[in-house]
């Protein structure tokens, strides 16, 4: 397993050829905590879930944070253990500036400098506490964001950052009722697992993203 270290150097060594940048005019991303620091592939469900939630005419990626198709290849899926930990380092590194937020900020910036007219953000879990730090004090050209939330863990982004905001809470979600704080829009019958896979949360993900695209 990579250390702290190595996972840092690996993003900063990324080729800038290989990240997310076709032109778009909307564009559609998933950001969540990283179970895997060795690839960004998603899960077959995930994918599943962006395609079916995607306005019409925009672009889908289908990786997940750092979007860059150098860590497109799938590695056997980590436990839940070694999972969250990941996920736990990242939202530790979100709650003070650094080499990590640092990152953070310069690849979400690219990502908007390469959108037209909106970039739509899925968040999962800490994945809203993630774009919080990379949005933090971020200057220069971009569209509008606007973000659909899935249990989200932590904060959100400073106010005026975000032309749009839903929240999705699961009536089962025990992580996201304990670490979120802010609005919740809709309550599913879910867990903090099970939101690819639901379907009133797949209807108002559609319905949010049509309006937001717009």
């Amino acid at each position: 397993m990579p250390g702290v270290r190595d996972y840092l150097s690996r993003l900063e060594d990324l080729d800038p050829a290989g990240f997310e940048l076709a032109p778009a005019m909307d564009r559609l991303v998933l950001l969540t905590g990283q179970s895997s620091f060795m690839s960004s592939a998603l899960r077959a469900e995930q994918m599943d879930f962006l395609q079916a939630v995607a306005p019409p005419g925009a672009r889908v990626c289908l990786l997940g944070f750092p979007w860059h198709h150098g860590l497109a290849t799938p590695h056997d899926a980590p436990n839940l253990l070694a999972a969250s930990w990941r996920n736990g380092q990242q939202w530790w590194w979100t709650r003070r500036r650094g080499r990590f937020t640092d990152l953070l900020s310069g690849i979400v910036a690219r990502l908007r400098r390469h959108t037209a007219q909106r970039l739509l953000v899925v968040t999962g879990s800490c994945g809203i506490q993630l774009l919080a730090a990379a949005l933090h004090g971020m200057d220069g050209p971009g569209p509008p964001i606007s973000v659909f939330a899935l249990g989200p863990v932590g904060a959100a982004p400073a106010p005026g950052c975000l032309a749009g905001l839903e929240v999705v809470q699961g009536s089962q979600d025990g992580w996201s009722r304990l670490l979120w704080r802010g609005a919740v829009d809709h309550r599913p019958r879910c867990g903090h697992l099970d939101y690819y896979r639901d379907a009133a949360t797949r209807e108002a993900a559609r319905r949010f993203l049509a309006r937001e695209a717009v």
